[in-house]
């Protein structure tokens, strides 16, 4: 389970996350929605420890986050094998194939043989319908596959659960029903997932949707109740 408790994030005088709590249950799709400037993406950004928050915890699969505690590299390691993470805007290496990047996180992160990397990226390739672009590099590919490619990257590592930030938010609309659809299939498969997202249809979907304004969370319960 991911549970974050009472959790305080300030930019200076602005309180980004005012004493937010949530839970996310395992093999369940939760859904972060509200307006704008909520503290919806910081929220997730705390719990992969991409941000370090004043106070509060963040607890992922037997890993804890305290506020005002900076975790070390090694728990940080530690903590991202276990929670990945989809950005809004790709963040592929350029220079790489795509094949490539969705190996680079066996190779680099968990030390496997390139054989077995390689073999691991083409079935997640084929998995988010992208068999054919393994040699691709990120320039030759649409956006709505560039993003293929990175939920492709976060699953290879085996993580216990995926964040996922607005990742339609910077693509066309023709491109957005493509990467919904993958992650659509992911959670019929019992992936657990926590996503920020403004497409209400893609929240109903979730078992769970968790409402923020102003850095709090305001409601949770299903998808009827909240939306």
């Amino acid at each position: 389970m991911i549970r974050v408790t009472d959790l305080v994030k300030c930019h200076g005088p602005a309180r980004i996350l005012d004493g937010a709590t949530l839970t996310a249950a395992p093999g369940q799709l939760t859904a972060l929605v509200g307006p704008s400037g909520g503290g919806k993406s910081t929220l997730l950004r705390c719990v992969n420890g991409l941000e370090q928050f004043q106070s509060g915890t963040v607890e992922a699969f037997g890993h804890t986050l305290t506020g005002g505690q900076p975790p070390t590299q090694p728990a940080l390691q530690k903590l991202r094998r276990a929670v990945g993470m989809v950005f809004q805007q790709f963040h592929l290496f350029p220079h790489l194939t795509a094949l490539e990047n969705v190996m680079s996180g066996p190779v680099h992160a968990l030390g496997k043989p390139k054989a077995e990397a390689e073999q691991t990226a083409k079935r997640l390739l084929a998995r988010v319908g992208l068999a054919d672009k393994a040699g691709a590099r990120p320039a030759n590919l649409s956006g709505g596959q560039q993003q293929r490619v990175a939920i492709a990257r976060a699953l290879a590592v085996e993580p216990s659960a995926i964040l996922f930030d607005e990742p339609t938010s910077a693509l066309d609309p023709q491109m957005v029903g493509e990467v919904l659809a993958v992650m659509r299939d992911l959670a019929a498969d019992g992936q657990t997932m926590i996503v920020v997202s403004h497409d209400v249809d893609f929240a109903r979907s979730a078992a769970v949707v968790h409402k923020m304004v102003a850095g709090k969370v305001v409601q949770s319960g299903p998808p009827d109740a909240v939306l």
